[in-house]
């Protein structure tokens, strides 16, 4: 996992059936996902593990959410926009199609300032996050998109750099600390001293310099209502800073870490109802930012793995395969879906069993399935795709395991004959 302790996942799990470690059933897979996966598993020949790119079904998630955007952005009366989470996956073929589909960049470090220049993204659409922004130094930008500062201390000396003209930036704010959830990060606005000295610094600022705050807890951790209570409370906040600010004008970002099981149902009706509080409650907001996080990338990618050998007995079927946690790092955070080909081509999507499927480490632990049922003729040579393995499986795998070979960046990408 990416954070520290399990128990939210496992109180998320044990609360709804959706979370439960057996595979979905073939029916729950989208069509393209299916096909692309399909098409990975019948052409490719090469070494494993290798991760791929699914382009058909990925092209089309970005495209509906950038379309569901759009057309609430007309309704709304205000800005929406969609920011691409650079750390959640620095892929460059998933930011350009973010880039293209007018979706901004949230960075969280320099690096990932620089990355998404170099990908193309207008400076004043990438917005600056988290507690380590600066590092490992500062970029030579224009002006940010939006820059959130991440504690009191930070804010005293961004407010100082915007004032003089040293930083510069559409949109400079803070993000909020929710009061009744722990978190790491943010500024807890709750504090009477923290919010006497937000609105002192912000108040300092001048008139023509846009404000913000950021909201950010992520969804697949604490639940969709309890996101969607905590998001109705930032906008409670919100209004009351506002007050204390003589009602200048706003930008209000919203950080969610979605499911994608979650995320399409949440951009249809759960968001479209979060904006239209918003616009009755809040008149001086401007512009809205959504961050989906894991929700575009999770499902982008999948890894092929090679069968290495079949150990049969009356207890059930245990595969050894050449993948293993150093690839699937998230492996335990989330369902990840099993597809394998038989000789017709045909593709099987791996139901509840008795088998399971264990990594190539020399570690208790390396068990990438449990309780799977793997197809009667598998053998030693078989492909295998774990679904599911963008996100942070590919941006945290690492190389232990592997002799001192380096993980590639490099994706896989599919070649479809004509």
């Amino acid at each position: 996992m990416h954070t520290p302790s399990g128990m939210p996942t496992l109180a998320r799990r044990l609360r709804t059936p959706r979370t439960a470690r057996r595979p979905r059933r073939a029916a729950t897979l989208p069509r393209l996902l299916l096909t692309d996966a399909r098409q990975v598993l019948r052409s490719y020949r090469g070494e494993t593990p290798r991760r791929f790119l699914l382009p058909m079904y990925t092209a089309a998630t970005f495209a509906d959410a950038a379309e569901r955007i759009a057309r609430l952005r007309r309704g709304a009366g205000q800005d929406v926009v969609l920011a691409y989470s650079v750390k959640t996956s620095p892929a460059a073929e998933l930011l350009g199609l973010a880039r293209d589909r007018g979706m901004w960049a949230e960075a969280i470090a320099q690096t990932e300032v620089l990355h998404a220049l170099a990908l193309g993204f207008p400076s004043e659409h990438i917005i600056l996050n988290g507690p380590g922004k600066w590092w490992p130094s500062p970029s030579k930008v224009p002006a940010y998109g939006a820059v959130f500062c991440d504690s009191l201390a930070e804010l005293r000396a961004s407010s100082r750099a915007v004032a003089n003209g040293d930083l510069r930036t559409h949109v400079f704010g803070l993000r909020l600390r929710p009061a009744t959830v722990a978190s790491r990060f943010g500024i807890a606005l709750h504090d009477p001293k923290a919010f006497s000295e937000v609105v002192r610094l912000l108040r300092r600022l001048p008139r023509r310099q846009g404000l913000g705050l950021h909201f950010h807890i992520a969804s697949s951790m604490v639940g969709v209502r309890t996101w969607q209570a905590l998001a109705v409370n930032f906008l409670g906040a919100a209004g009351v800073l506002s007050e204390s600010l003589h009602d200048r004008p706003l930008t209000l970002s919203f950080g969610g870490g979605w499911h994608p099981d979650d995320w399409p149902v949440f951009l249809r009706t759960g968001f479209p109802e979060l904006v239209a509080q918003c616009r009755r409650r809040l008149p001086m907001v401007r512009r809205i930012v959504l961050e989906p996080g894991k929700a575009l990338s999770q499902r982008a990618m999948c890894l092929v793995v090679r069968v290495l050998e079949v150990r049969r007995s009356r207890w059930g079927t245990e595969l050894i395969v050449d993948g293993s946690v150093a690839e699937l790092p998230d492996i335990r955070s989330h369902t990840h879906r099993v597809v394998s080909c038989d000789a017709s081509g045909h593709v099987t999507v791996w139901g509840a069993g008795r088998d399971r499927v264990l990594g190539r480490l020399c570690m208790e632990y390396d068990i990438l399935s449990e309780a799977v049922q793997a197809p009667r003729g598998i053998r030693a040579g078989h492909l295998l795709a774990y679904l599911d393995a963008g996100a942070y499986d590919a941006s945290m795998a690492y190389s232990f395991g592997r002799g001192g070979v380096p993980v590639s960046a490099h994706l896989g990408m599919l070649r479809r004959s004509r």
